[in-house]
């Protein structure tokens, strides 16, 4: 993507289209044919995907501390502790989305977090270098147990590949999976509901804050008229 294209990427959803039509008769008026056929073909972006492009910009230090989980946890070093770092780099990062999403005027809902959280997620497993410049042109989906831990599982050793678990084995590992299942879908709705939260309160913040100021001026205006 070239540099006038990932402009386009921190432009509002509403106002794309007309940046976009503009920029590529700028480029074409430039004689940058290849250009602006390249931006011509960007399609208007949804709201999630907007948000999580926008994590590039507000909170890169979190994008680079998921990708860096992520990439550990993709290795097997340490995947506790990865898993801790991950989920924690994602709750920042839902943070300061909810921010964006109140930046663009858009109420962050709940599925407009977890559209959000999981192409995110998604990417920073297969396309970390576009999470990371703000620059994905579509939303994601982690697919199966990459959905709890954010990368696909390790493939057995080779030597192992015929060898069938132990019955005990086996029912421990579903056991584990069903509860790494159940759990992660508590926390995540934790999650959300702790992100709404949020978002509730910087609007009740932003409210008593213009009511104080409004206040304040009353008060100062009747003071000024008792004074004359």
């Amino acid at each position: 993507m070239t540099p006038a294209g990932k402009r386009l990427f921190e432009v509002p959803p509403a106002e794309f289209t007309k940046a976009r039509d503009a920029l590529v008769r700028e480029l074409r008026e430039k004689g940058k044919a290849d250009e602006a056929k390249e931006v011509a073909s960007l399609r208007k972006p949804s709201t999630a995907l907007w948000i999580a492009n926008q994590l590039a910009r507000i909170a890169p230090g979190d994008v680079k501390a998921l990708i860096h989980a992520t990439e550990r946890l993709r290795k097997g070093d340490d995947l506790r502790e990865a898993m801790h770092e991950q989920r924690e780099a994602l709750t920042r990062l839902s943070d300061a989305a909810g921010r964006a999403a109140l930046e663009a005027g858009t109420q962050f809902s709940l599925a407009l977090q977890r559209r959000v959280q999981n192409t995110v997620q998604a990417a920073a497993t297969t396309a970390a270098g576009a999470l990371r410049e703000g620059a994905l042109e579509s939303e994601l989906e982690p697919v199966g147990f990459e959905g709890l831990a954010g990368v696909p599982m390790p493939a057995p050793k080779r030597a192992r590949e015929k060898e069938e678990p132990k019955k005990e084995n086996q029912q421990e590992l579903r056991k584990a999976e069903r509860a790494a299942k159940k759990l992660g879908a508590q926390a995540q709705k934790l999650e959300r509901a702790a992100a709404k939260a949020e978002a509730v309160a910087t609007k009740a913040r932003e409210k008593a804050g213009k009511a104080r100021s409004e206040a304040d001026a009353a008060a100062a205006r009747a003071l000024e008229l008792r004074r004359g």
